[in-house]
């Protein structure tokens, strides 16, 4: 469906961003919902991590293929796409009654996530212009994270006080209302600019290989993806074998994304490039640091205020990373959809590898391992971050 009314940078803004906070809610709605699913499904660890992270292998099957497409057909069409999809995947979980079922639907909402992390943010990024493009993403991901505040209220207290089906069908219900919304805004109808030359659906991963902007966004979206994933499993099985609800457990989670939406503003206070570049080197190994203090055993206020802690200084770190990588994709001659896609395959590897191999770690009574490697691999990230930097700095 093609309309005529003019692109409104605010106004798509808003679209995208209500999209990415609908797909986060959706996302992170499972967390508190896990103790709910091993008592009532009878899931033990190891599939809980799976039920976490098929969400995630989804993506990662499908952000550059969705990327590529919306490079050739445009990027709004290829949201419109995930968008109808979105309606049907978004309530279906309420009807999920088995750990097979589990794993379906959140397969399809994984594949919806992806056309909108990668389409979607193309679609904003193209059609705004470059004046705003900047502020746009910036404004997305902040409500990205705002979803992730959202998503633990829904899965713990809102399910908890309403029930399962009549929360998720009024997540269904929103959707709806945004898809009709994209029907009628304007941009990204056409494909990539002329100015960008084709390339293959793997193509920005090779442009990565060298230092710089891309490289910087995918290596710090890996990591994050890998620290936060492990997070949300062993800290969702710590603080229920601390004795916490479903409802408690959503609350920490809720109190770590305010923080994180009050970090995402600071950084964006920031403005300038290099010191956004500067704060993205350093991130990683306060991540890294927040999360070996887990270990101690001092109790439960330690390691939830620590949790929060964590969540809420990787935040800016997503924000820094999408910017960099529109920048980088720009640079490199290559399509942002495509651009887009890689890195959003390149969370998934992260977020699929670490929640498996946390609920791994969990059934096994070792969670401190999965810390420790957190720390050690934080290490080598900023290592790798410094060197690319300069070349950043440049682009």
């Amino acid at each position: 469906m093609r309309t005529s009314r003019q692109v409104s940078p605010r106004r798509l803004t808003t679209l995208i961003s209500a999209l990415v906070f609908l797909d986060m809610v959706t996302w992170l709605a499972a967390i508190p919902l896990i103790p709910v699913w091993q008592r009532d499904l009878g899931l033990n660890d190891d599939q809980s991590g799976v039920v976490l992270g098929v969400y995630s292998l989804a993506v990662l099957l499908t952000a550059i293929p969705a990327g590529h497409i919306a490079d050739r057909i445009g990027a709004r069409r290829m949201t419109l796409i995930g968008a109808a999809l979105f309606v049907l995947a978004a309530p279906a979980i309420a009807f999920a009654d088995s750990f097979v079922l589990l794993i379906i639907v959140r397969l399809v909402q994984g594949a919806c996530s992806a056309i909108t992390w990668s389409a979607g943010l193309a679609w904003l990024s193209s059609a705004v212009g470059s004046s705003d493009r900047t502020r746009a993403l910036s404004i997305t991901n902040a409500m990205a994270t705002v979803g992730t505040i959202a998503g633990p209220i829904l899965g713990g207290p809102i399910v908890e006080r309403f029930g399962l089906m009549e929360s998720f069908g009024a997540l269904g219900a929103l959707v709806v209302i945004v898809l009709i919304w994209a029907l009628v805004e304007p941009g990204g109808d056409r494909g990539m600019a002329t100015s960008i030359q084709p390339h293959g659906p793997f193509a920005a991963i090779r442009k990565a290989a060298t230092p710089g902007l891309l490289r910087m966004s995918f290596v710090s979206i890996g990591f994050v993806s890998l620290a936060m994933g492990a997070l949300q499993l062993l800290g969702t099985l710590h603080l229920d074998g601390q004795g916490l609800s479903s409802a408690q457990i959503g609350w920490v989670y809720t109190v770590g994304s305010v923080l994180s939406v009050l970090a995402i503003v600071i950084v964006a206070r920031l403005g300038e490039r290099v010191r956004q570049i500067s704060t993205l080197v350093l991130l990683p190994m306060v991540v890294g640091g927040l999360v070996v203090l887990l270990i101690v055993p001092v109790g439960v206020i330690w390691y939830g205020g620590l949790l929060v802690l964590s969540i809420g200084v990787s935040a800016p770190i997503f924000t820094i990373a999408y910017v960099a990588c529109a920048r980088g994709a720009r640079a490199a001659g290559l399509g942002e959809g495509g651009a887009f896609g890689m890195m959003n395959a390149t969370w998934a590897v992260g977020a699929v590898i670490s929640t498996v191999l946390a609920g791994i770690v969990a059934q096994r009574g070792v969670p401190v391992l999965a810390y420790l490697a957190i720390g050690l691999l934080s290490i080598l990230v900023t290592l790798v971050l410094r060197h690319s930097r300069p070349a950043a700095a440049d682009a």
